[in-house]
């Protein structure tokens, strides 16, 4: 049972979830959300690599969706004129970092068999799944570990 939880049955009241957050990325999310500012991965396009183990495929398309980003069929060429010339933006990546040029992640899973061979090439770039779910834990669009 969470501290939180533990708290409120204490107290016998509901109590603020603030207290016993980890780290700012809740506060971040609500403070965004109130001022109507778009999700997170807003300006995203996201193609999932082969399978994952955990969290699965179908999970992590359903974070990436309701965090605002947009999934691709098809894997992105990174040498395509077409990927380069897309005037797509993330919202939240750091303004003037070579994140906030990328729009487009070919996502895999750390233990899984398939890992892309290019990691960054333009306006494409591949990471981990894990980089997902810590950028959602920050709500912020995380640099990009390298592999």
């Amino acid at each position: 049972m969470s501290a939180g939880v533990e708290a409120c049955l204490q107290a016998g009241k509901w109590l603020t979830e603030a207290e016993h957050e980890a780290g700012k990325g809740p506060q971040r999310s609500r403070i965004n959300r109130c001022s109507l500012l778009p999700p997170l991965f807003d300006g995203c396009f996201f193609f999932l690599l082969g399978s994952f183990k955990g969290p699965t495929k179908d999970e992590l398309a359903r974070l990436l969706r309701e965090g605002g980003g947009q999934l691709l069929s098809r894997q992105p060429k990174p040498d395509s004129d077409v990927t380069q010339t897309l005037n797509a933006a993330a919202y939240h990546a750091e303004p003037g970092s070579d994140q906030a040029l990328c729009t487009q992640y070919i996502i895999y899973d750390l233990q899984g068999t398939y890992k892309p061979a290019v990691v960054r090439r333009g306006k494409v770039w591949s990471a981990p799944s894990t980089w997902i779910i810590d950028c959602i834990g920050a709500f912020s669009l995380l640099p990009v570990p390298q592999h």
